[in-house]
């Protein structure tokens, strides 16, 4: 739904922004929501919304054409622009319609809504997709441990260890899960004020499949408790039992022990050796291929 600067009265006008992107990356994402906060300090905006997929679609809402134009000739916007056409955007079109008429429905049962996401408790800790009030835990998880994860994870942009980017990710986190297509349950202590550790179930894949790829880390200070181990644990029995995916793949560099040793405990089983397979750190690395089938 939009957010409303103001309660719109009718008529109002809508600005239709379509895209496909090249690559559609963490900073392309920032950009895009700092677009839309500066647009919602200027005069005439009344709100927006947008669906992110392959094709994705921005609709601003402006009390008048006089607001749109002054919109479009900002310094800012125009910057942008010019920006992602050489950056990011394979092609853009825009429309500008007149809103003559609008009704629409609203669910109130918010506790239904928080139902839908996974919340578990297990012996040290709670399982659970994060909310948007947990951006600072998780971007206090990402700077602690920056040190600690470079050597294991791909080059980061610095705005990747942003709050701004923290609230992000939890947003997109909860919407690939409502949309099937991923899921990313935290360790937080019993107190849900600190993230111990983090697992993500990725590309699920459908029909003849029902598979997903896992990868995960911990927080330093944490490391060597079994945590990591009751994480995933308890994260694969739900994925496999409420989400029905049974053959879960994950892959580590050859030198990474640790990460072997999890993955030995919980009987995932060598399946191969992909060389080159992901860029960490700035190399190209081999990878030990691993999967959990269930059937």
């Amino acid at each position: 739904m939009a957010i409303y600067n103001e309660k719109p009265s009718l008529p109002y006008y809508a600005t239709i922004f379509t895209s496909k992107l090249l690559q559609n990356d963490v900073v392309y994402s920032v950009l895009l929501e700092k677009m839309i906060d500066l647009a919602s300090t200027q005069e005439g905006f009344l709100g927006v919304e947008y669906a992110k997929e392959d094709i994705q679609i921005l609709i601003s809402y402006w009390k008048d054409l006089e607001s749109i134009k002054r919109w479009k000739e900002h310094t800012f916007h125009d910057r942008v622009q010019n920006m992602s056409k050489e950056l990011w955007y394979e092609a853009y079109d825009v429309k500008i319609v007149k809103v003559e008429r609008e009704y629409g429905f609203t669910n109130t049962d918010n506790d239904l809504f928080k139902k839908r996401f996974p919340r578990i408790e297990t012996n040290r800790g709670v399982l659970r997709v994060l909310e948007e009030q947990h951006a600072p835990l998780l971007h206090q998880y990402v700077n602690e441990n920056k040190e600690f994860f470079e050597p294991w994870e791909p080059l980061r942009h610095e705005n990747y260890y942003t709050l701004e980017t923290a609230e992000l990710r939890i947003k997109e986190v909860r919407k690939e899960f409502i949309r099937d297509i991923g899921l990313a349950l935290c360790l937080l202590n019993k107190e849900e004020t600190e993230i111990l550790a983090y697992s993500n179930y990725s590309s699920i894949v459908r029909g003849v499949s029902q598979c997903c790829y896992l990868g995960y880390s911990i927080s330093k200070k944490h490391q060597g408790q079994g945590l990591m181990k009751e994480t995933l644990e308890e994260g694969i029995k739900y994925v496999n039992e409420v989400m029905a995916i049974d053959r879960i793949m994950a892959s580590y560099m050859p030198r990474n022990t640790r990460s072997a040793a999890v993955l030995e405990g919980l009987k995932f089983e060598t399946e191969g050796v992909a060389r080159n397979y992901l860029k960490i750190a700035g190399k190209w690395e081999d990878h030990i291929l691993t999967a959990l089938v269930l059937r």
